[in-house]
């Protein structure tokens, strides 16, 4: 069964989810969430025996800010199977939330967590607006204390002693608080020294395997309950994994492609960054309109390389996005995807900043089936289509095929002017598409059937150094 089909479909998260045989997250048509009474009473070996489940990686990291009190609150809102936690000790002895074991990355401060007291942690704050946006809000560093008087009896825990220092008195803490044994999975790096301890404490183990260590996934494997593949392992190391007859969970997964191809490589565990995209279809709509302006990156919205440096920056006031000029990259607009094979229109504004004495590339990729990125004129590229701007004043349309890009029409303008916007539109109608300049035709072109928008991908092909804005992405149903 195809958990995303290719065709438009509209699906509640409880149709979604009933249709993929999802155990973990239940049932609803929104994002509401559902009552965490449902939680009270699943054991964590209940959850390591469904054929597929969610765990929120840093509480969904690329929704809220990472290992937060909000972001768990979230992630459990919207139906998390379970929460992953990462953990770190202070120099007096608490344990707090944070993933690395400095606070340079989210606090600016280049200081590791273990040479603080807790004192003097309260006054650092987690800061992601670099990787989700100028509008997120910082937040607190969370004590476990805290979050386990929140989430203790409501979900499943997957808990991590960072360092690998502390595990003795962290098991101590686990034992000593309101969480159930038996809702708690103790999460650690396969070639560790603490699962003895974990197990003896009568937790569940989950041992993962970073690419440093895939050959061992064998011999380590049988002592675990359950083991953990990086996302970065090709179709033959999880096939290994999954051999083991061990459930198999994979970190990180950010899109819906990835969960698919998972799911069908038998993979049971999704440890996700981005929960409330990642566990629905695309939702048909009349009318989609990009979000820029409100300075906070939508759920789906994704850089083509999943890096903090890679995320374009938003220009909130001119409700605009600028993908910077350093490479060749591309941004992908999950929000807006849309399967719907009909009659539509999508008006897409862009300019350059700057413009330099090289020719600059950018433009708009549509018509792909999944929310892989469109990387246009290379071997990883998906099929679809792209509509090219060229600041020498070309415009041009391209279809991307297994035998490789082919141009459909292409019209040559006079020079376009640094910052100044191009007002594009696309418009298809049965087998044509038409392309138009400031609403005037620019050219049409013949394609073999009808297509939907799918996923779009704003796009820059030669930076040349500067970036490129893009604004005003509208997609219309007709």
């Amino acid at each position: 069964m195809e958990l995303l089909g290719a065709k438009s479909v509209v699906l509640s998260r409880r149709a979604f989810l009933g249709a993929v045989g999802l155990v973990g997250l239940a049932g609803c048509s929104d994002l509401t969430g559902m009552n965490s009474n449902d939680y009270a009473a699943r054991s964590t070996s209940k959850l390591l025996e469904s054929g597929l489940f969610f765990i929120a990686h840093r509480g969904s990291g690329d929704n809220w800010t990472e290992h937060t009190l909000r972001s768990y609150r979230e992630a459990l809102a919207i139906g998390a199977a379970a929460i992953e936690l990462s953990i770190h000790r202070t120099a007096d002895g608490h344990f707090v939330c944070h993933h690395d074991p400095s606070l340079e990355r989210l606090c600016g401060k280049d200081v590791r967590i273990e040479n603080l007291t807790l004192a003097e942690l309260d006054g650092y704050e987690n800061n992601a607006k670099a990787w989700l946006g100028p509008e997120t809000e910082n937040e607190p560093i969370p004590t476990l204390s805290q979050v386990l008087d929140e989430l203790a009896g409501k979900t499943i825990l997957f808990v991590e002693d960072k360092t690998g220092k502390h595990a003795a008195e962290l098991i101590s803490v686990l034992n000593n608080s309101s969480a159930k044994t038996d809702s708690i999975v103790w999460k650690m790096e396969a070639t560790g020294e603490s699962r003895q301890l974990a197990a003896d404490a009568g937790y569940q183990t989950w041992g993962y395997f970073a690419p440093q260590n895939f050959d061992q996934i064998e011999r380590l494997a049988p002592q675990f309950d359950a083991i953990g593949i990086h996302d970065s392992a090709d179709e033959m190391v999880i096939a290994r994994a999954v051999a083991t007859n061990k459930p198999v969970i994979v970190w990180e997964v950010h899109t819906r492609t990835q969960m698919r191809e998972l799911h069908a490589l038998r993979v049971a565990g999704m440890m996700c960054a981005n929960l409330p995209y990642v566990t629905t279809a695309p939702v048909e709509r009349e009318w989609f309109q990009d979000s820029f302006a409100s300075g906070r990156r939508a759920a789906g919205d994704l850089p083509d390389v999943l890096t903090w440096k890679s995320q374009p920056a938003f220009l909130a006031e001119e409700g605009a996005l600028r993908l910077s000029g350093e490479r060749k990259s591309g941004y992908v607009l999950g929000s807006m995807a849309s399967l719907h094979e009909g009659s539509w229109t999508l008006d897409v504004q862009l300019r350059w900043p700057v413009l330099g004495t090289e020719t600059q590339i950018a433009g708009v990729a549509f018509g792909t089936a999944d929310d892989s990125p469109y990387r246009a004129f290379e071997k990883s590229q998906v099929q679809g289509f792209h509509l090219q701007v060229e600041s020498s004043g070309e415009i041009s349309l391209w279809n991307s095929k297994p035998g490789g890009p082919l141009v459909l029409a292409r019209k040559r303008l006079l020079n376009f002017q640094p910052n100044h916007w191009i007002p594009l539109r696309i418009e298809v109608k049965d087998t044509k598409i038409g392309v138009f300049l400031d609403g005037a035709l620019l050219f049409t072109a013949g394609i073999p059937g009808s297509i939907s928008a799918g996923y779009l991908n704003l796009l820059t092909l030669r930076p040349a150094n500067q970036p490129v804005d893009f604004r005003g992405i509208s997609l219309r149903q007709m």
